[in-house]
């Protein structure tokens, strides 16, 4: 696949939320893109949130590192990084919060031709200083045929 290239894929991503004892699940599935730019994968696509309207995302993805970046309705830009705890913000129309990741678990697998691939990650989240519960990613993306 030539660098800049612009590959249509399919996303699902699967989030579990595990909060004082609360478990939650969130699905997503969505059309999007993906291409390479330098040592980096970028993955976007956009998601509909109910009651709140659209948020462009951007998964910035390394070897042992990932960065989500949202933009729209909600704004978020969080790290992840193996084994470290990173800090990041996210933003509501009532204000902005300043969130820390602290990363334990990442997976990273694209198939030969870098057209598939699979994403994981988990982190616990602090959110303005108090903790905010286990979240445990899953992202498969897939290119549209």
């Amino acid at each position: 696949m030539p660098i800049n290239a612009k590959t249509p894929i399919y996303v699902e991503m699967t989030t579990n939320i595990s909060q004082e004892g609360q478990k939650d699940q969130i699905n997503l599935e969505a059309a999007g893109e993906l291409y390479r730019k330098n040592d980096f994968i970028y993955v976007t696509f956009t998601e509909t949130l109910e009651d709140i309207g659209e948020v462009n995302t951007l998964l910035k993805v390394g070897d042992e590192q990932i960065t989500v970046i949202r933009k729209g309705a909600v704004s978020m830009r969080q790290p992840f990084f193996l084994g470290e705890v990173t800090s990041g913000s996210y933003e509501t129309p009532f204000g902005k919060l300043a969130t820390e990741a602290n990363t334990d678990q990442v997976s990273i697998q694209w198939s030969d031709d870098g057209n598939k691939g699979d994403i994981s990650f988990g982190y616990d989240l602090t959110l303005q200083g108090s903790a905010a519960g286990r979240y445990d990613v899953k992202i498969s993306i897939e290119e549209e045929t």
